[in-house]
């Protein structure tokens, strides 16, 4: 009976042992799955992060060269619309100018030279400047007023701004009642005029027959 009893005894333990070994082994290759299992799933996450900020980044490139071009754009088009607003207004100077020039009353001959004057800079208002007494005189000894009238006038070089020291070069046509005034010789004148961007508006810097 004890006999028995013994080998029944380490039969039950050997196949406990037995199952632990089992149990224990699977537990191992579970855990060896899940460890096998995770570096792939990890490898695959870190693949996803990078994808994401690849296209983050890209997006944020494609916003900033967005941005940079909208920018360009707006500047060329303010650029483009200051010269077209500068290119009106030299020529339209220049008309009202070349009219100062042309109308003259002989009783108001330093009136003349000072009107001249106030649409002259640079060289053109220093030559007036030389010549005032003369010029005032000369206007004085009309034996009638005179007149002039712009009949076209287009831009030969365009203003590169609107800025202080710009020029735009501006072909001037113009029936005057004395031509002599902007040194022509004949009732109808042509005159080429250079017009200057001074802080009181566009000036004729230098004037004479085309």
């Amino acid at each position: 009976m004890n006999t028995r009893g013994g080998v029944s005894d380490a039969v039950t333990d050997e196949a406990l042992q037995s199952a632990r070994r089992r149990h224990d082994e699977a537990t191992r290759r579970a855990r060896s799955a899940r460890i096998a299992a995770a570096e792939p799933l990890r490898a695959r996450a870190r693949q996803r992060s990078r994808r994401f900020r690849l296209a983050g980044i890209g997006m944020i490139a494609v916003v900033i060269a967005l941005i940079g071009l909208m920018t360009a754009l707006a500047v060329h088009n303010r650029s483009a619309a200051q010269r077209s607003d500068a290119a009106t207004a030299a020529l339209d100077a220049s008309r009202s100018a070349i009219t100062t020039l042309l109308t003259a009353d002989p009783v108001d001959g330093r009136g003349y030279v000072e009107r001249a004057l106030a649409v002259s800079t640079g060289p053109q208002r220093d030559r007036l400047t030389a010549a005032r007494d003369a010029l005032a005189a000369e206007v004085a000894a009309q034996d009638r007023p005179s007149s002039g009238e712009v009949l076209s006038a287009g831009l030969i070089t365009d203003p590169e701004s609107d800025d202080v020291g710009a020029q735009a070069r501006v072909l001037v046509v113009a029936e005057a009642t004395d031509p002599q005034l902007v040194d022509g010789d004949t009732g109808r004148v042509t005159v080429e005029v250079t017009m200057t961007r001074e802080t009181n508006g566009w000036l004729i810097s230098s004037a004479g027959p085309a």
